[in-house]
């Protein structure tokens, strides 16, 4: 018997649990949903990593490179979700999940661990936390601070905002954390923080005073407010580019000075702390395109200096500085030699655990294309990924069958 077993190994099983294991593994991902309740020697089968690891070599759509879309339907001018596998030919798996129904707007305020939150209205409501593999979601309750009401009645004017979802490993909870810039009646710019508890289903409200800086007001005129900043932080992007180990990264601007930084916020302490951006960010400002990833357990920075190339940086586990462990040269070469065709979008989604690029290159023509670069053998692998509407946003995904409903319900799409 395998090691991975021993965790199940203890209890009795009416046939051999290797038997066991072999049979269930190979169920849908509903029926064994249903057969955790069947008792209580399946339902801690079923919760083992080993169990899981299992699960994953036997459904394709648990594989270890899945993508996540969401289209824009040029019919019904609504959203999509869909899961897609390496070598899936059938296309797309779609996602009928019932919240999608009549939605307008839709962006992804972050994945872990294969939940899914989503952000469904400008300026936050309703937010959902979903699975996209077991087709369980959860409504997300609304805020202590009813902003909408404010807003609607003219106190306030909200201008942007930013989320990040995680898992908090000491307390083994998944958080939302939602970020509100706006401007008060006196266009006084203002930041509101909410942190929101999967496990108590409750939002409570973190003191941002300490780490975003203010504007100073000097005088009014004319009924307007003038000041200035003073170390005031601004997040650029809707959603966290990366979360490793309970703490969110966001790539960021401070005023006056328009510094590149990087804004962290760690889950534990609830406390946000400013990362110098590397030196080569601090020349270029923001006229590069860059993204955060997750690379070997340490927080990597993609930065593309130019249509020809792109560096990769990784923040030092102290955090003191940055290292460039290495620069691909000629990318969109290498990319458009990999697939033939029109290319649309290049898109580096991240690293294997290897080191590898995962990169996609979605055609025109709906030809989802995407390769595996090694940056140290400058060899790649072509996978295929069939036809997924053009214009899509796409996203890794690792499946999983954390459950995401209250104990009190069930909702299953």
């Amino acid at each position: 018997m395998a090691s991975g077993q021993s965790t199940v190994a203890r209890a009795t099983f009416p046939m051999p649990i290797e038997i066991t294991i072999e049979v269930l593994s190979r169920l849908p991902v509903k029926s064994l949903l249903r057969f955790k309740s069947v008792c209580k020697n399946w339902y801690a089968l079923i919760e083992t990593p080993y169990f899981v690891s299992k699960l994953r070599r036997t459904h394709p759509t648990l594989s270890s490179i899945t993508l996540l879309v969401t289209a824009r339907l040029t019919e019904t001018q609504g959203y999509a979700m869909s899961l897609v596998n390496d070598g899936c030919g059938n296309g797309p798996i779609d996602l009928d999940f019932s919240f999608l129904n009549g939605r307008y707007y839709l962006s992804i305020a972050g994945i872990c661990n294969g939940l899914v939150c989503i952000n469904l209205s400008y300026f936050g409501h309703p937010l959902v936390i979903c699975n996209p593999l077991t087709r369980q979601f959860r409504e997300i309750p609304n805020s202590a601070w009813n902003w909408l009401d404010e807003s609607n009645d003219g106190q306030m004017c909200p201008t942007r905002e930013s989320f990040g979802f995680g898992f908090h490993p000491s307390v083994n909870d998944y958080k939302l954390i939602r970020l509100l810039f706006y401007y008060n009646t006196s266009c006084v710019p203002k930041i509101r923080a909410d942190l929101y508890s999967m496990s108590t289903d409750t939002w409570t409200e973190i003191d941002v005073s300490l780490f975003f800086g203010e504007f100073h007001v000097l005088g009014e005129y004319d009924d307007h407010v003038l000041g200035g900043y003073d170390d005031f932080v601004q997040i650029v992007g809707p959603s966290a580019s990366a979360i490793l180990n309970g703490v969110f990264y966001w790539p960021a601007c401070e005023l006056p000075t328009n510094q590149v930084m990087v804004m962290s916020f760690y889950m534990g302490d609830e406390v946000f702390k400013k990362i110098r951006a590397p030196t080569y960010l601090d020349r270029d400002r923001y006229d590069k395109e860059w993204r955060f990833t997750e690379l070997k357990d340490n927080l990597a920075l993609i930065i593309y200096p130019d249509d020809k190339c792109l560096d990769v940086w990784v923040l030092k586990e102290d955090q003191s500085s940055w290292t460039n462990p290495y620069k691909v040269e000629c990318f969109s070469r290498i990319a458009n030699n990999v697939a033939s065709g029109q290319s649309g979008k290049m898109t580096v989604l991240g690293f294997e655990k290897n080191g590898e690029l995962i990169v996609t290159d979605h055609k025109v023509s709906g030809d989802l294309k995407v390769f595996l670069y090694d940056p140290k053998t400058q060899k790649t692998t072509d996978l295929y990924f069939g036809q997924v509407p053009y214009r899509s946003s796409i996203f890794l995904y690792e499946g999983t069958l954390v459950p995401v409903t209250r104990s009190d319900e069930v909702v299953l799409n």
